[in-house]
């Protein structure tokens, strides 16, 4: 299945990810937030949590090379989103919205 790319770049960042980089997704909470790394075919590389603040966040996704960020979007996601912008990453946002409709019966 072809996945749709929604993920927005700041204007100074128009070059894409490249290919075998990774894709993190991040479920933010108030406190910690979860990831989950996957690897170019889609495998999961890596889970689990980090603070949910500018340093703890600076500190696990800061050294790595861009990478496409899909963040949930909630409370936190506008700093959250600036902040990985200014680490280099690629950010998609994610939301209920993006999901497809569960049916109900």
């Amino acid at each position: 299945m072809k996945k749709n790319n929604t993920c927005q770049q700041t204007p100074r960042q128009r070059t894409r990810v490249r290919p075998g980089s990774l894709t993190i997704g991040m479920d933010l909470g108030d406190k910690t937030s979860r990831y989950c790394v996957l690897g170019e075919q889609g495998e999961i590389v890596q889970e689990g949590s980090v603070g949910t603040t500018k340093r703890a966040l600076g500190q696990k996704f800061g050294a790595l090379r861009r990478c496409r960020m899909a963040v949930e979007v909630e409370t936190h996601s506008p700093w959250v989103s600036r902040l990985l912008a200014k680490l280099g990453h690629e950010e998609c946002p994610a939301g209920k919205a993006d999901q497809p409709k569960q049916p109900q019966g």
